[in-house]
């Protein structure tokens, strides 16, 4: 029996994601079609590819190593496509994006137009996120490009540097008016908010106060922009927030900046996909998020 790339991208996805209808899921077909490619690939090799004793898509050491070879494979097909000289507007198909909240509220709907506008046959699907579930989610295969916050990537990734998120401390003017900036120690003695424990911008915020020597008294997690934006607003917390998102809080004074000394750096974003197994217009559309990245201020 031949092998064929259905089996190999079967065998790849299936391992990758850690289930069959995962797989069947991103390569548009069913779960039934993904078990027949892969026992097809397993009678064709004479070997067992995956853990049937366990609950999830377990690769054993025989499926590590063929995964590795079609992955390899696989890379090779698209290089291959992408030499054929096929006109990308034609090229008809799904694009699984990723981004943050962040990047949702600012440039995020002038991005998507554009995609639209240049590539219309592509059918995007969009998830928002917080940056460290998508870089999860990137690295099991589950998103064709992802648009996340720095700033180290390793070598299987491609990354094209975009701008970076000018975020602010903001506080309600209910709750404090400094007239100079305040030290590190001074802000600590507030309530400060932060949105999700594990992004990069909360683990910053976190050894920023460690190094300083000022623990906080109390820190309250949003896993929402827009509700850590409510309770800055309200009073109950002050928080580093996304500048361009908030500038019309800003500009009916409902919020005001507040300086802080050292200042808290902020961090450049990234368009990022998988090399080996990226997708024919990964490259195209991670240019074209480049050169729409603004998050100066609110999407429309």
């Amino acid at each position: 029996m031949n092998i064929n790339i259905k089996q190999l991208e079967a065998l790849y996805w299936a391992g990758r994601l850690g289930s069959f209808q995962a797989a069947a899921n991103r390569l548009h077909t069913t779960q039934s079609a993904i078990s027949k490619r892969i026992a097809e690939l397993e009678e064709a090799l004479g070997r067992q590819l995956f853990d049937r004793s366990r609950r999830n898509a377990q690769l054993t050491p025989s499926g590590v190593s063929v995964s590795t070879a079609a992955e390899q494979m696989l890379a090779i097909s698209r290089q291959l496509l992408e030499r054929s000289g096929d006109d990308p507007e034609k090229y008809q198909a799904v694009f699984r994006l990723a981004a943050t909240e962040s990047t949702a509220l600012t440039w995020l709907p002038a991005f998507t137009r554009r995609v639209k506008a240049e590539v219309p046959q592509l059918r995007l699907e969009v998830e928002i996120h917080e940056g460290g579930v998508l870089l999860e989610q990137l690295n099991r295969g589950r998103y064709d490009l992802a648009l996340l916050p720095g700033p180290m990537w390793g070598r299987i990734y491609e990354a094209l540097p975009m701008k970076t998120l000018e975020r602010a401390w903001m506080a309600s003017p209910a709750l404090l008016k400094p007239r100079k900036a305040l030290t590190v120690e001074e802000l600590s003695q507030y309530p400060i908010g932060a949105q999700y424990a594990d992004t990069i911008h909360a683990r910053l915020q976190s050894a920023w106060f460690t190094r300083a020597g000022y623990p906080l008294r109390t820190l309250v997690h949003a896993h929402s922009l827009s509700v850590l934006g409510e309770l800055t607003r309200a009073g109950v917390v002050v928080a580093q927030l996304p500048v361009g998102v908030f500038a019309d809080p800003l500009r009916r004074k409902e919020l005001m900046r507040i300086r802080v000394t050292p200042e808290l750096p902020d961090v450049q974003y990234f368009a990022v996909y998988r090399r080996a197994t990226a997708h024919r217009l990964a490259a195209r559309i991670a240019a074209l998020a480049q050169e729409t990245c603004d998050f100066s201020k609110r999407g429309k």
